[in-house]
């Protein structure tokens, strides 16, 4: 019943499976490696308009009502994250150096899942709680599904109803349905926050297996849009405002488009999934209500509610599922902080290693050295080219309201080395390498060496109370509370949230100016000079500054003045120089679970301590498919399994999936290539060990062919089509409706499934 609830997409149809299977010297064919699964779907300009409803499947999926059928009601934690793409894709071009797009954020649910008989349908009715930038939403779910997925019906037979308002609200302001017939597909979505209202509307006829056609069309006060399309067995063809255009459904395709979000990383000798201690669930009790969550690297996800209750000496429970069906119940003491410090150990490569591997950089004032008409006080994208022997910049940061985008350059432009020559090199932030790096350019001139100039960059730990530095330092972007609370108070005119003179500060610092820190490990937190702590964390004051939307990070701060002296004897500090250094550290604090530190003890006050993201390298293979990076070595994270991140980025068009600059409207950001599943392309390592990756969930773009393709086959699209209506919409919360789910059961035991595991 399981693939009722996942293939659910208005374009899942169209998916064509041409791939040769790859074969396996190692490891055995019965382990992980070999027979977890793998799903694709297709990416089109359709599926934006279809969005909330596949985000809603996903996390239906997830939370695997086909599994526990008849076992009564139960809890699930979902991660929305991994459920929501566009939100994952922003966050991931943005360029930040934020944990925010690794961070986990837990959907709370509760799901009953029966079945008469095997002649009856299975019934499945699910209470979702969802907390959305500081606001509370409740999601009431039926699913009625009486079919499962065959050869002659892609999607089975069954309906999905919902409905979503915030606690305390009447009535459903957004509500819906999914419907899979024998004959195609029905959706239906009404959005009404009482001043507008946005409708969306799909049906899909499925005139046999391989062929079908259907509407797809979103109404609002400001703006129509329609999409009609029609497909055969090798082609699709979609007409809208921008016209009629034709792709093929071979997704073998040398033009097809590929993109992986989630990959497995295996053991390279048995095929074992590689697992991190990464985290583990938690039960958090106020008054009478218990709250579920997770505790992780990288915070702490609990409901509103519970984190404004939680307080420091709070006790949680971590939930054990070792024991099979009956967990077992640990208690530990909670240790929470506005902010965390990071610790960042060096790591090297050279140049010439670097070649076509972009990062980004910060320009200052003197704009002018970098390249004729680049504009001050903005972040840059460029690249190593050894062949031609400089760097070359292709883009730029733009923020707005939205946060901040890649925009392509009109044309690449020269780098000249002069502009780094007072700053020692080049300092800045590669997804490639797995975040901040240095390139040392101190007296080098051209023509350029590349093997002999060193790049550095760094594996992030989280730093624990009892390893805090006693006294830490800093020249470059130094906050304090002062200046934090300065710069995101109402009608402040502060240019950033760091001491005004630290500011992006390249230049040599005299000692008397060099920022001191202290910490407090009780508290775990940062101190300035007058014993303030370092932090500021209210939502509202965040995204009112885009720019910062992830938090805010210090510069690099280093625990001995000598690690950032300029040159012996000078009595000046460059935050270059700390690069040099084995080890320096970064401040972060924020509005979100992952720019705090949160942590829990033992009853012998010890810390339980996690896992940082195992970095390791890929060596990406030749072939036009690998685009610039083809024969580069790139550094990737492994946070957890289906969490490998690190492959750079390209934007593409919803319309056409050609590559685009990625400020064009319709824009949207992908990851650049595929890590192959093969058991010799798709091998990584940390250094001492190989392993093995596997994609688990990827997306399918089709190449756009001429039109004279779709019309010589004779494929058109629907000249009219009956679309779904409000009539047909029912309340899952309506106690007056034939879908009414009831009240929700109390539910006290530890949650049985964890993003699709079940535990038990």
């Amino acid at each position: 019943m399981k693939k009722l609830i996942v293939r659910t997409s208005g374009q899942a149809l169209v998916v064509a499976a041409t791939f040769a299977s790859p074969a396996f010297a190692v490891p055995p064919s019965s382990s992980a490696y070999v027979t977890d699964p793998q799903s694709s779907r297709v990416e089109d300009a359709t599926s934006e308009g279809i969005g909330e409803v596949n985000m809603i499947t996903c996390v239906m999926s997830a939370l695997r009502p086909d599994a526990l059928v008849n076992q009564g009601a139960y809890v699930a934690l979902v991660d929305k994250n991994k459920c929501d793409s566009e939100k994952r894709a922003s966050t991931a071009n943005s360029g930040s150096t934020s944990d925010g797009a690794q961070a986990a954020s837990y959907i709370n649910a509760v799901v009953n899942s029966t079945r008469a008989s095997n002649n009856d349908p299975m019934i499945v009715k699910t209470w979702l709680d969802i907390e959305e930038e500081g606001r509370h939403q409740s999601i009431f779910v039926h699913i009625s599904a009486t079919a499962a997925p065959s050869a002659g019906n892609a999607y089975g037979v069954f309906r999905l109803d919902y409905c979503g308002k915030a606690n305390g609200m009447t009535g459903c302001p957004s509500r819906g349905y999914l419907e899979g017939t024998t004959s195609g597909l029905n959706f239906y979505q009404l959005d009404d926050d009482g001043q507008n209202s946005q409708t969306t509307a799909l049906r899909l006829v499925t005139a046999n297996a391989t062929s079908g056609s259907g509407r797809l069309q979103q109404d609002n006060p400001f703006e129509h849009s329609a999409f009609t399309f029609g497909y055969d067995a090798n082609l699709y063809r979609r007409e809208d405002d921008n016209g009629d255009q034709c792709f093929s459904r071979d997704a073998s395709d040398p033009d097809t488009g590929l993109s992986v979000w989630r990959y497995g990383l295996y053991d390279f000798d048995s095929g074992a999934r590689i697992t991190r201690n990464s985290g583990f669930p938690i039960e958090f009790t106020a008054g009478s209500q218990k709250y579920h969550g997770y505790l992780g690297y990288y915070g702490l996800s609990l409901p509103g509610e519970a984190m404004e209750a939680l307080a420091n000496g709070s006790t949680v429970d971590k939930v054990d599922y070792s024991g099979g069906n009956s967990p077992t119940r640990t208690s530990y003491t909670v240790l929470k902080a506005p902010g965390k410090l990071l610790k960042y150990t060096r790591k090297t490569r050279t140049l010439r290693a670097m070649d076509k591997i972009k990062f980004t950089t910060f320009v200052d004032m003197n704009a002018s050295n970098f390249f004729p008409g680049a504009v001050p006080n903005t972040q840059y994208e460029l690249y190593w080219d050894d062949a031609a022997g400089r760097f070359v910049a292709t883009a730029r940061m733009s923020c707005g309201e939205n946060g901040c985008q890649t925009e392509d350059l009109p044309a690449p432009q020269d780098v000249s080395l002069a502009y780094w020559s007072t700053r020692g090199g080049a300092q800045g932030w590669s997804q490639s390498l797995g975040g901040e790096l240095f390139i040392n350019l101190q007296g080098v001139s051209e023509p350029v060496d590349a093997v002999s100039v060193q790049v550095v960059y760094r594996t992030q730990d989280l730093v624990y109370p009892a390893d805090l530095p006693a006294t830490l330092f800093c020249v470059s972007n130094c906050p304090t509370a002062a200046s934090l609370a300065a710069y995101f108070a109402d009608g402040s005119s502060a240019d950033s949230p760091f001491v005004p003179a630290t500011f992006n500060n390249w230049q040599p610092t005299l000692a008397a100016n060099v920022v001191t820190y202290g910490t407090d490990a009780p508290t775990a937190t940062l101190r300035d000079g007058a014993n303030a702590v370092v932090a500021f964390s209210d939502f509202e004051a965040f995204r009112e500054h885009p720019m910062y939307q992830q938090g805010v990070r210090t510069g690099r701060l280093f625990t001995q003045p000598a690690e950032a002296e300029c040159a012996v004897g000078s009595g000046t500090y460059c935050d270059w120089k700390v690069n040099g250094a084995e080890v320096y550290y970064q401040w972060e604090t924020g509005p979100n679970p992952w720019n705090q530190f949160a942590a829990v003890k033992d009853s012998s006050g010890n810390f339980v301590t996690f896992d940082a993201p195992l970095q390791v390298s890929y060596n990406v293979p030749n072939g036009a498919a690998y685009g610039q990076y083809a024969g580069k070595s790139i550094v990737l994270q492994y946070g957890a399994f289906g969490d490998l991140w690190g492959i750079p980025g390209v934007c593409v068009s919803r319309l056409t999936n050609a590559v685009v600059n990625c400020n064009e409207q319709g824009s949207r950001y992908v990851p650049s290539f595929v890590i192959p599943h093969d058991s010799t392309a798709g091998q990584v390592s940390d250094g001492t060990k190989t392993y093995l990756v596997k994609w688990l969930d990827r997306e399918i773009r089709f190449a756009k062919k001429p039109l004279s393709a779709c019309t010589a086959a004779g494929l058109t699209v629907p000249a009219n089509v009956t679309l779904p209506t409000a009539s047909d919409l029912k309340d899952p919360s309506d106690p007056a409706s034939s879908v009414y789910i009831g009240t929700k059961p109390a539910v006290t035991s530890a949650p049985r499934v964890i993003h699709g595991d079940v535990k038990f």
